[in-house]
This record gives C-alpha cells, sequence and structure tokens, in this order.
C-alpha cells in the first residue's frame, strides 16, 4: 500500500508539472506575441519530458517516468483527429489538464483511504470526495467552453455579420419589445433607436404588461402613434407569464406576413444596421436563431458600473464562441432574431422557466433548428444600478438553467436512454453544461458544513497530518494556472487591464452566494416568481445598502471567527491549514458582497437621467 501511494505521489507531481508546463507555454504564446509552436515532438518535449525530467531529479522514479511520458504522448496523439484545429500547445494543454484530474482522483482516494485519521474524520472526507470529483469532471467540459478561444486557431462555423449586399431579399421582421414598470424615457430612447433601423421592412410591437401606473406607459403609448403606424403598442394589466407571457401575446399579434421575430429589451439601443447584416443569415433555411453579443452603455458613469460591465465580457467572447462552434450556443434574450416558423414549431416562449430565452434555444435545437451566435455587438443596454437589483438578475440567470436541466435533462442522455430529438452529442454536452454548471453551485454549497465538520473533527482528535510536498506543489499549481487563464482571458481575449480583470472577479465573488441559493432553490423548488430588473436610477442610501448584502455580511464574519478559532486549537495544522485558509478565502467572498453593495451605492445620484435618454453613437464594435 505504501509503494502504491508512493507512485501515486510522484504521478500527481508529475502530471502538475505538465499542466503548469503547458500553461506556461499558452503564457508566453499568447503575452509575447510569439508565432504558435506548431512543431508536435518539440511542444510534447516542453510540455511533458521536461517535466518529467524535473519530476525524476525530484522523486527519481525511472520508469515511472518512461511511462508517463509514453501515456502522454500516446493521449496527446489520440487527441489529435477531435482538436485538429487547436494548436499544438491548446491540444497539449487539454490532454495535461484531464491527466492531471485523472491522477488527482486516484491519488485522492489514496490520501483519504490511508492517512491516520479517526472514524470521524475519515467518514466525512468520504462524504464530501465523491462531490469533488463530480466537480473536477464536469469542471473539465466548463473550462474547454472557456479556454477553447486560448487553444484553437481555426475555426469553422459562422460568427460574422453579413455584408449588406449579401441580402437576396428583405423578409418582414417582427420586432418585439416588452416593457414592465420601466421609465418611459428609457423606453422612448429604445423606440427612437429602432426607429433609425435601414431595414426596408420590418414592424415595432411595444408589450407592457402589468404596469398598474398610467403615467409609465401612457407616454409611451403616445410615442408610438407618433412614430407611425409600424410601431404598434400594447398595454395589458394581467398577463401571465411575466416576459415569456408578453412575447407570445406579441407573437400572436404579429403581421400575418412577418418571417422572422426579433427581441429587444426596453432598455437597449439598437443600431441603423443591426438588420440588414444578420437577416441574411436566414436564407439557410436550417438556421432557426441569430444570437448576437451584448454590450452596456453609460459604464463609466460609476466604479461600480465599470465593475459590472467588465464581469459580464467575458461570457460573450469565450463561452458563447465556444458553444457556437458545436452549433450549441444560446438565445440570450435580446438582440436576438428567431425564424417564426421554428418559434412555433418548438412551442412558443415558455412561461414556466425564469430564463425562457436560453430554454427556447433547446428546443430549437431539439426539432432540428441551427443557430447562429454573431460575436459582434449590435447596441448596448443599461445596467442595474443597486446592487439588490443585481442579485435579483443573477438569481434568475441560475434559477432558469437548473428549471431547464430538470425539464429537459431526458434530451441529454446517451441512445437509446435520450428522449428523441435532432440534439447532437455535441449539443447535448453543452446544454447539460449549461445547467450543470449553475447545479454544481447549490452542491458546492454542501462542502461549507462538510469542510467545517471536518476542521471540526480534525481539531478535536488533534489530529496533525502530514501535508505530501506533492500535494502542496499540485495545489499551488492549480491556483495559479487558475489565475493565470482567468488573466489571459481578460487580457487576449476582452482586451482588459489587470485592475479591469480584477475588478471583474471581485463582482463575480460578491455574487456567488445569490447564485448559490438560486441553484439550491431551482433544486428543491419548480417555479419562483419572475422579478423583473430595475435598471432606472435610485438615490444612494448610506450604509443602510450593506443591508442589501446582510446574510453575506453575517457568513464573512462567522466564517473568518471560525477559521481563526479552529486554527488556535490547533497550534500545528498540518492539512487542516488547506482548510483554515479556504475557510478564510471563503469569509472574503462572502465580505465582497456587502463591499460591492457600497461601491454601488456610492455611484447613486451621480449621473443624470438625461443621459440615458440620448442614443449611444459609435457603438459598434468588432469582437
Amino acid at each position: 500500500m505504501d509503494e502504491l501511494a508512493g507512485l501515486l505521489n510522484s504521478a500527481l507531481l508529475l502530471s502538475a508539472l505538465s499542466f503548469g508546463g503547458s500553461t506556461v507555454l499558452l503564457l508566453i504564446e499568447h503575452l509575447r506575441n510569439r508565432s504558435k509552436t506548431e512543431n508536435y515532438f518539440l511542444v510534447g518535449l516542453l510540455v511533458y519530458v521536461i517535466p518529467a525530467l524535473l519530476g525524476y531529479v525530484m522523486d527519481g522514479e525511472g520508469w515511472l517516468i518512461v511511462l508517463y511520458v509514453l501515456l502522454s504522448f500516446a493521449s496527446f496523439t489520440l487527441a489529435y483527429p477531435p482538436l485538429e484545429n487547436f494548436t499544438a500547445t491548446g491540444r497539449a494543454l487539454l490532454v495535461a489538464h484531464g491527466l492531471f484530474i485523472l491522477v488527482g482522483i486516484l491519488w485522492g482516494v489514496s490520501f483519504v483511504a490511508t492517512i491516520p485519521v479517526s472514524t470521524t474524520t475519515r467518514t466525512i472526507m468520504l462524504t464530501g470526495y465523491p462531490l469533488l470529483v463530480w466537480f473536477a469532471v464536469t469542471g473539465f467540459v466548463q473550462n474547454f467552453e472557456q479556454w477553447e478561444v486560448l487553444c484553437r486557431d481555426v475555426w469553422r462555423r459562422p460568427r460574422s455579420p453579413l455584408p449588406r449586399e449579401t441580402l437576396n431579399g428583405t423578409p418582414k421582421v417582427s420586432i418585439h419589445v416588452p416593457v414592465c414598470s420601466e421609465p418611459p424615457e428609457i423606453v422612448i430612447a429604445t423606440l427612437d433607436s429602432l426607429s433609425r433601423l435601414r431595414y426596408p421592412n420590418f414592424e415595432v410591437l411595444v408589450i407592457d404588461n402589468n404596469t398598474q401606473t398610467p403615467w409609465l406607459w401612457q407616454p409611451v403609448e403616445d410615442h408610438c402613434r407618433r412614430l407611425g403606424k409600424r410601431f404598434r403598442f400594447f398595454q395589458i394589466d394581467r398577463l401571465p407569464g411575466a416576459k415569456a407571457g408578453a412575447l407570445n401575446y406579441a407573437l400572436r399579434n404579429a403581421s400575418a406576413d412577418a418571417e422572422i421575430i426579433a427581441v429587444i429589451d426596453s432598455d437597449d439601443q439598437a443600431e441603423p444596421d443591426f438588420l440588414e447584416t444578420l437577416v441574411g443569415h436566414f436564407e439557410s433555411p436550417e438556421i432557426g436563431f441569430v444570437q448576437v453579443a451584448q454590450d452596456s452603455r453609460e459604464t463609466d458613469r460609476s466604479l461600480y458600473l465599470t465593475m459590472r460591465h467588465w464581469a459580464h465580457k467575458a461570457f460573450w467572447l469565450t463561452t458563447m464562441v465556444s458553444r457556437n462552434e458545436r452549433d450549441g450556443g444560446l438565445i440570450a434574450g435580446t438582440f436576438t432574431l428567431i425564424r417564426r416558423k421554428a418559434l412555433v414549431a418548438a412551442g412558443g416562449w415558455a412561461e414556466w422557466c425564469l430564463t425562457e430565452d436560453s430554454e427556447l434555444s433547446i428546443r430549437l435545437h431539439a426539432v432540428g433548428y441551427s443557430g447562429i451566435y454573431v460575436a459582434d455587438t449590435f447596441g448596448r443596454g443599461l445596467i442595474p444600478e443597486r446592487f439588490s437589483a443585481l442579485k435579483r438578475q443573477y438569481f434568475r440567470w441560475t434559477y432558469g438553467p437548473v428549471q431547464e436541466l430538470k425539464q429537459h435533462w431526458r434530451l441529454y442522455l446517451p441512445w437509446p436512454l435520450a428522449r428523441p430529438s435532432h440534439l447532437t452529442l455535441a449539443q447535448k454536452i453543452h446544454h447539460a453544461n449549461h445547467g450543470l454548471e449553475r447545479l454544481n453551485l447549490a452542491l458546492r454549497l454542501l462542502l461549507i458544513p462538510l469542510g467545517a465538520a471536518l476542521m471540526v473533527s480534525m481539531a478535536i482528535h488533534k489530529e496533525v497530518i502530514y501535508v505530501p510536498r506533492d500535494l502542496s506543489l499540485s495545489a499551488l499549481v492549480f491556483v495559479l494556472a487558475g489565475f493565470a487563464y482567468w488573466y489571459l482571458v481578460y487580457r487576449v481575449v476582452v482586451r482588459a487591464s489587470f485592475l479591469q480583470m480584477l475588478a471583474a472577479l471581485f463582482v463575480s465573488r460578491a455574487i456567488s452566494h445569490t447564485t448559490g441559493i438560486a441553484s439550491l432553490m431551482g433544486t428543491i423548488t419548480r417555479s419562483a416568481p419572475w422579478n423583473r430588473t430595475d435598471k432606472s436610477e435610485g438615490v444612494g442610501s448610506g450604509l443602510r445598502a450593506v443591508w442589501q448584502a446582510r446574510s453575506e455580511l453575517l457568513l464573512g464574519i462567522c466564517c473568518l471567527t471560525f477559521a481563526v478559532g479552529v486554527f488556535l486549537l490547533l497550534p500545528k495544522p498540518g492539512l487542516l491549514l488547506f482548510f483554515v485558509v479556504g475557510a478564510v478565502d471563503q469569509s472574503l467572498t462572502y465580505l465582497s458582497a456587502p463591499a460591492l453593495a457600497l461601491v454601488a451605492d456610492h455611484g447613486l445620484g451621480r449621473g443624470q437621467i438625461q443621459s440615458r435618454r440620448a442614443p449611444a453613437a459609435g457603438m459598434h464594435i468588432s469582437a
């Protein structure tokens, strides 16, 4: 048993060094603008052989070194056909990452089974370990979606707008603008931007549902009348189904000759070429929808808006690009074009789901239609100004995909267990991952009480567990590599500065408790109220803004106090130190929420509402 443990320690070290080596090579290629290293053997030498020789110097297991190098090169070779459009470094990275996960799982089983601890401690470890394995496996898919833009050099599927001259016709487009209790000046600015579209054949349907105060919707109705018969206004006092209900109502009232449905949120200002450079994609009869990248305006009005802006950028330039390559893209709720025939065939908008947009893309793919993601921006919307509004927004974005997974999981099963559909294997993986990524947020919450129980057990039993050097080094490589890829995405793909990258990371941590609770609620409940996101300007409320993050503040204080207390109980903690550091990090994650709430509150009232009326000029950017 000791010999097996020693071999696994050496294998863990080798896989960590290979993963770290591939990370360094990718950093050099992207940050120094070097040409991609395409020599198969040179990349293998840098990523596998040199780390293996370093491992030999540190451990001296010669035959294991040779076996690992042979296994790595065999995996590298077998990965070539499915990854033929990737760079050599990209292929080496993905193989090294996969081997690191596999070896880490095997090492963890041996470690938990052999360390000298009490039955209580070992039982807690064994309870939580399957969750760690699950996160490692599903995390590989999530990392693939985020890293592919760094590892790939040839893209096959279209993801660009079409030149205007390629249009063979001008099918009628029915643009649907759902509105609920929005400031009229914001909606009017959106309608004005639509009136300037250069496309000749379109209509605009404004559906105001469940707005109880006439002074909000009547100015919009009057403005539609002034814009002409192309603009139609509908006001419904009690319309079920929230945004999906409004869109279904608009679908029923769209002109009979409208072939394409477009959706624009009430705060989005579109560019004049929004339709004329996208409609041409529908000349291919298999195309069911076209989704474009989203962006925000007025982000320089406060530090909070700037931070939120950068936190939202990476998804559109990484994950959506990756999913599009295998026709697994998502509908994202605004700046969306959908073939009307396909929308009807799929059954319309799902009024039961908080993310009716991404849910529709699953059904469109399932009935045989393709989608295209265009990585350009054709307009910009507003960011919620209050932290509480941001939490409501992220709650929906998390709860909804969990609903989708619970509703459609049978579509993702392998044949013959799956419900019949036109979904390809890649589409099944992408759509399943969209739900599993959110579901995992609830499962991660389970690790917090398990980790706390483990720390208490180790402290009570005075268990000072020696930390193997290979574990320490592997953990260091894992943390540094994760930061390196976050940095590469924001520096190379998003084109953000280091401070902008830190701002995005801060926002993602601040909202993590909300997304975890949303995931948990989505797992144990069937539905939740659709709370609109208030994007109108407010007035600062001082320290009362922290009340919006009171749960996170309390949890952060408790977590930090607990970590310090357990550490003092065991002055020589050994392995316990890993968990103490994790608890401190979790407390900082919790405390970032009230900090962000204060930053958001500080920015309230600093801008003028007039700036939200004027259309933004020069908004078109190519990603």
